[in-house]
């Protein structure tokens, strides 16, 4: 389904009765679609991703492009046409950053524009745009316009749908407003499994200068097994007396290249759910599995893969085969593993997990007697109990150890597995998908 949005401005010339009429129209309308309020942001969120975007010509430019093309658009009838130059604020008669403005309505405002920031949930974007109006028999620039266009994505976890809250504003140009329109046309899916709701985007919308115009779309996958993605792109497409232009952003060789994207699925949980499998989440384990926490971050920083340590090694990948993991678990945890009778309630407890593509297992290891090895004792102090952890091995376990395993206390051991079994669902993790572990170690020349 298509969105239209409309900018009117006009290029220097006299302006006709018919003119002065389309300017009234412009403006009742812009009265009956401009927001009461301005929009306020959610706050910055801590912990998020900035996505790399492919370099290429159309990532800054069209313009070369529409020059190119000048004999073929003068020939069939067009006299003028719209270029775009992305990320190109500094010509702007009245400021020489469109960062400029009081305050912005995505929480990725004030960030380095032209990018695409991620989180497990949303995606925002901020992107300035240099519209060029040329005229094609001579290649003379007849006008210039500088705008921003704002996004910001929302995915639910307990649902199949996502929201997608855009705004443009013109912020500065050297034209008088009417008689130019832009229309947003977004796609979700080429396919029916993405249903899409454009309002209030369907229909044309005039801008003017300082004034922004915005709106949501909703999107819903219409699905119910397995999984999908969707990446989002976006075209829009400016017509001015006598002329127009066209440019894409999400789409390939484009600003944004393949960065809007948004996974459902019924795989997680007892609902569907979307989320932005782009942004690698990370796993904190709690605080109050003292011995646990300090295993993992010790088992980080002594191996020399640094498994799930983000900075230092690569992250783990979930295992979503019950099979694999079971088998993953009967060798790490095989026969060679005795409790120790100082651990209480002791379990076998291994790192990297058993529901993991970096399991031992998988790495080569045919028992669980190759992992470094650590126990959690009780120890009695002054009449007061004290658990403590020490490792096999003098004076650190093995570096080129591919595993870790521990005689745990069960309560720890299925603690940490309850919690990031929740945050599983949280995040939606599916077969392969990535997380970083922070057992809150410290790096790995401090340890012992």
């Amino acid at each position: 389904m298509a969105i239209a949005s409309a900018i009117t401005l006009l290029l220097p010339a006299a302006a006709s009765a018919a003119t002065n009429s389309a300017q009234e129209n412009a403006a009742q309308e812009v009265k009956a679609t401009e927001s009461d309020a301005p929009r306020a942001p959610k706050e910055m969120p801590a912990d998020y991703d900035v996505l790399p975007e492919k370099e290429s010509e159309s990532q800054t430019s069209n313009c070369a492009e529409v020059r190119r093309d000048r004999d073929r658009l003068v020939k069939a009838g067009q006299d003028r046409a719209v270029c775009i130059e992305w990320g190109s604020p500094n010509e702007s008669s009245k400021s020489k950053s469109l960062g400029s403005r009081d305050n912005g309505s995505v929480w990725c405002y004030g960030q380095k524009e032209n990018l695409v920031y991620a989180t497990r949930t949303e995606l925002c974007s901020v992107r300035t745009a240099h519209l060029i109006v040329l005229e094609l028999r001579t290649g003379r620039i007849l006008g210039n316009a500088w705008g921003v266009i704002e996004q910001e994505i929302e995915t639910q976890n307990g649902k199949p749908e996502f929201f997608e809250y855009l705004n443009f504003t013109l912020v500065d140009t050297d034209m008088a407003t009417a008689a130019m329109t832009v229309s947003l046309t977004p796609v979700c899916s080429l396919d029916t499994s993405c249903k899409q709701s454009v309002d209030p985007w369907d229909k044309p919308r005039p801008v003017v200068e300082g004034r922004p115009v915005d709106g949501t779309i909703s999107r819903l996958w219409t699905g119910n097994q397995g999984n999908k993605s969707f990446l989002l792109s976006y075209k829009m497409h400016v017509t001015i007396p006598a002329g127009s232009g066209t440019w894409d952003w999400g789409v390939d060789g484009g600003p944004g290249d393949g960065q809007y994207l948004v996974r459902c699925d019924n795989e997680v949980g007892a609902t569907s759910g979307c989320v932005v499998p782009a942004f690698t989440p990370t796993f904190v384990v709690g605080e109050q599995y003292k011995q646990a926490r300090a295993w993992i971050g010790l088992t980080q920083a002594t191996m020399s893969s640094h498994p799930g340590w983000e900075g230092y090694g690569d992250p783990l990948h979930r295992e979503g085969s019950e099979d694999e993991m079971n088998k993953n678990r009967a060798v790490i945890c095989d026969s060679s593993f005795k409790p120790s009778d100082n651990t209480p309630n002791a379990t076998c407890d291994e790192f990297p997990f058993a529901r993991t593509k970096e399991s031992g297992r998988r790495l080569g290891v045919t028992t669980g007697a190759s992992c470094q090895q650590y126990t959690v004792v009780n120890q009695t102090v002054n009449g007061q109990d004290y658990l403590s952890l020490t490792w096999w091995g003098y004076p650190r376990p093995p570096i080129d150890a591919k595993c870790a395993r521990a005689s745990m206390p069960a309560n720890q051991n299925s603690g940490v597995g309850g919690d990031l079994g929740r945050k599983t669902i949280q995040w939606r993790l599916l077969d392969n998908d990535p997380y970083w572990v922070d057992a809150g170690n410290t790096p790995p020349t401090n340890t012992p």
